[in-house]
C-alpha cells in the first residue's frame, strides 16, 4: 500500500517538476491510442480532455494562465507511452499528464511522470497493477480487480460452474483473466483458458477445440471491439451458444455494427452508461459531434482533466496538484461523485451488468462488488 507524502516535503523539489516559470501557457500532456484499432476511444478521451480545458479557458485559465493540450499517440503500446511521456515531460514541461487510456500505456508513463514529480491521471485504465504504479498516478475508473470480482458474482448468481475464455496477451486482458481467477469460488472452474496475441483476427481453431469442451459460459477477453467482435461472430458460426461475456471495451455501438447477430444477448459488465440527455453528452455532441466509441469514456476523461485542474488550481505546484487529489472530498463529475483511496484508486463509481438488444445496450442490474 502505497503512502501520500505530505505537500511540504515536495516542496524542494517542486520547482523542477515541468512547471517552469508562473507565467505564460499551462501544459498539460495527453497520452491515448490515436491510431490503430482502439483509435476510436483515443479520439473520444482526447475530446473529453479537450472539452474540460476549454471550459477552464473560457473562464480565464489557472490563475490569469490559459491551458494548452498536448496529444501525443500512445497507440496502445507500452513502448511508444513511454516515448510519449518522455517527450511532454522533458520537451513540452507539461504539469500533469491525461493518460494513458490502455494500461500499458499508462504503467509505462508511470515511472516517467513519478521521477518528475507530476500526476499522470488515467481516465479509463483499469489493469490493477495501475494500483501500485506510483505514488502520483490516480485514475477515476475502476480496476478489474472488481470487475475479476464482479464476474465471478455473474458466475455464481447464473449457476455457470464451466467457464471458457480467450484473452488477448495485453495487460488490460491479462489483468482481467487474473482478477477472475482470484475471485472463482468453489465449484466454479475455467475449463478452456487460452491467450493470443495482441490483434489477432481468426479464433477458429482454437474455437474449433473448444467444440469438444463442455462449458457454459464464455469469457470475449478482447482489448477492443473489432477483435471481440470477431472472437464472437466465429462463435456463433461454428454453433457455439453459450452465454458470452465481455467486459468494458465490448460495452459500445460499435460492437454491434461488426458482429451484427453474433451479438445478440452479448453480456457485457461495465461502469454506468452516459446517455446523450445528460448535461455532459449534450456539451460533448455540440462541439465535437456524437463520439467515436462511446460517451461514457469522454466523460470519464472530462472528469480526469477537470479534477486535475482544479488539483493545479489548488495547489503551488505541479508535485503539490498529487496532494490536493489525495485528500479531495467527493467531488461531483459527469460520470458521478467519486474520490480517490490511498491509492489512487477510484472510489464511488459502480459496475453494471448490461445487454444487447438488437441495437441498443440495455441495462439489466447494478452489480454488487461486495
Amino acid at each position: 500500500m502505497r503512502k501520500f507524502l505530505a505537500l511540504s516535503s515536495l516542496l524542494g523539489i517542486a520547482l523542477t517538476a515541468c512547471s517552469g516559470s508562473n507565467t505564460g501557457i499551462i501544459k498539460i500532456g495527453y497520452i491515448g491510442p490515436l491510431t490503430g484499432d482502439i483509435a476510436a476511444i483515443g479520439a473520444d478521451t482526447m475530446n473529453g480532455a479537450k472539452l474540460a480545458i476549454d471550459e477552464v479557458n473560457t473562464k480565464g485559465g489557472i490563475d490569469g494562465r490559459l491551458v494548452e493540450l498536448i496529444a501525443e499517440d500512445g497507440k496502445c503500446s507500452g513502448s511508444d507511452a513511454a516515448t510519449a511521456a518522455q517527450k511532454l515531460v522533458s520537451v513540452d514541461k507539461v504539469s500533469g499528464i491525461v493518460g494513458g487510456q490502455c494500461s500499458s500505456e499508462t504503467l509505462a508513463a508511470a515511472p516517467i511522470a513519478e521521477a518528475a514529480q507530476i500526476v499522470l491521471i488515467s481516465p479509463v485504465s483499469s489493469s490493477p497493477d495501475v494500483t501500485l504504479a506510483g505514488e502520483f498516478v490516480f485514475r477515476p475508473y475502476p480496476s478489474d480487480d472488481l470487475k475479476g470480482k464482479a464476474m465471478a458474482n455473474y458466475f455464481s448468481k447464473r449457476g455457470f460452474t464451466k467457464v471458457a475464455v480467450i484473452s488477448e496477451n495485453t495487460d488490460f486482458c491479462q489483468g482481467i483473466l487474473t482478477s477472475v481467477q482470484k475471485y472463482l469460488p468453489a465449484g466454479i472452474e475455467i475449463v478452456f483458458d487460452e491467450k493470443v496475441e495482441p490483434g489477432t483476427k481468426d479464433y477458429r481453431t482454437l474455437l474449433t477445440r473448444l467444440q469438444d469442451i463442455d462449458f457454459d459460459v464464455f469469457i470475449v477477453n478482447s482489448q477492443s471491439e473489432t477483435t471481440g467482435s470477431v472472437m464472437l461472430a466465429q462463435m456463433r458460426e461454428l454453433g457455439l451458444t453459450q452465454q458470452a461475456l465481455g467486459a468494458d471495451v465490448l460495452d459500445t455501438p460499435k460492437m454491434a455494427e461488426l458482429a451484427g447477430e453474433a451479438a445478440e444477448k452479448l453480456h457485457v459488465i461495465s461502469v454506468p452508461s452516459m446517455e446523450e440527455t445528460s448535461p455532459f453528452s449534450q456539451k460533448f455532441i455540440a462541439a465535437y459531434g456524437k463520439p467515436q466509441f462511446g460517451l461514457v469514456y469522454a466523460a470519464h476523461a472530462y472528469d480526469a482533466a477537470s479534477v486535475l485542474l482544479k488539483a493545479l488550481t489548488e495547489s503551488e505546484t505541479p508535485a503539490g496538484a498529487r496532494d490536493v487529489l489525495a485528500t479531495m472530498p467527493p467531488y461531483q463529475g459527469a460520470t458521478g461523485t467519486f474520490s480517490f483511496d490511498e491509492n489512487g484508486d477510484v472510489i464511488g463509481i459502480p459496475y453494471v451488468l448490461k445487454e444487447f438488444q438488437g441495437s441498443s445496450i440495455v441495462k439489466l442490474e447494478d452489480i454488487p462488488l461486495n
